[in-house]
């Protein structure tokens, strides 16, 4: 067994999913394939089994997620301290953005911020519809810049550091020619019947959709599914559908938004795991957020830590 299978597996049951999780991990879904494969007959057992949702652990699978979590947990720490110690090396720093830092004219000053720390390596993963919390767990990104499936969502999980950046009310994003734009309002109820687009399947936003279509007793005409956000507001841009979003995707992606009711909002957020407060470049990139919310007066909330 190598750490590299037990990594594999712990993907796959994240994903539900080996092409997915082949695309995150950037290897090839044969390559992953073939590991859990040796993986399984070395252990004398089935890890995953096929449903028509997905890619589900067996009860073996479940037991060895359970015990192999903690090893790659402290091989990934391990890896990291040693790499901590090599005086030479460049920090290395991990960013998970979501779209709402362009939309709020953000990624500039990001950018600005590390243009004067040459001495840390930065990396930004923007793939739409990625788990960024389960790359937090998993130590694939540093911190997320994004919003949450809810605004209460990480109230039992206390390991994370969350700070509301700008508050932001949710919307209907059309296209401007649809006759609804010139509305003050509009109601969750009137989704009855829509076209809607969204994240691929089982994507944070694909769930918090099917969780307002429950919560309400929506039936949706058809829902279209991109891992793309541009391609997504290309598709509202000419009149496919509608997506749920904040009025700065609207002004931004030059669509009409029209604010939903009952009133909900979401927020951009700072996010990483408690532990990784102590990585000076991270406590500096949040002070420096706030103040830039500030100055732009976009800090709505942001003094409060959640």
């Amino acid at each position: 067994m190598t750490t590299t299978q037990a990594l594999y597996v712990l993907e796959v049951a994240a994903c539900r999913s080996m092409s997915r999780a082949a695309q995150r991990l950037y290897v090839s879904q044969s390559a992953i394939s073939q590991q859990i494969q040796k993986l399984e007959q070395e252990l004398d057992c089935a890890l995953f089994t096929r449903t028509v949702t997905g890619l589900e652990l067996t009860a073996a699978g479940e037991n060895f997620c359970h015990q192999a979590r903690p090893v790659i947990d402290a091989w990934q720490k391990l890896c990291q301290d040693l790499n901590a110690d090599n005086v030479t090396a460049k920090k290395q720093l991990r960013i998970g953005l979501g779209s709402r830092v362009y939309s709020n004219s953000l990624f500039r000053d990001i950018v600005r911020f590390f243009d004067d720390r040459p001495e840390i390596e930065v990396s930004f993963h923007t793939e739409a519809g990625m788990d960024f919390l389960q790359s937090l767990r998993q130590q694939q990104v540093d911190l997320v810049l994004d919003r949450l499936p809810t605004e209460d969502y990480l109230d039992r999980q206390p390991e994370y550091y969350n700070l509301p950046l700008v508050r932001e009310r949710q919307c209907m994003l059309m296209a401007r020619r649809d006759p609804r734009a010139e509305l003050g309002e509009i109601s969750i109820a009137d989704l009855e019947g829509a076209t809607v687009i969204s994240g691929l399947e089982n994507s944070a936003e694909d769930r918090q959709l099917r969780e307002l279509c429950r919560r309400h007793n929506i039936s949706l005409s058809r829902v279209y599914r991109s891992d793309g956000i541009d391609t997504n507001m290309s598709m509202v841009r000419s009149g496919v559908g509608v997506v749920l979003g904040p009025a700065s995707f609207a002004r931004y992606y030059n669509v009409a938004a029209v604010p939903l009711v009952p009133e909900t909002e979401a927020s951009l957020r700072f996010i990483c795991l408690k532990s990784l407060l102590q990585r000076k470049e991270i406590r500096e990139l949040r002070d420096h957020l706030v103040r830039i919310c500030r100055e732009h007066k976009l800090l709505n909330g942001g003094d409060r830590e959640a």
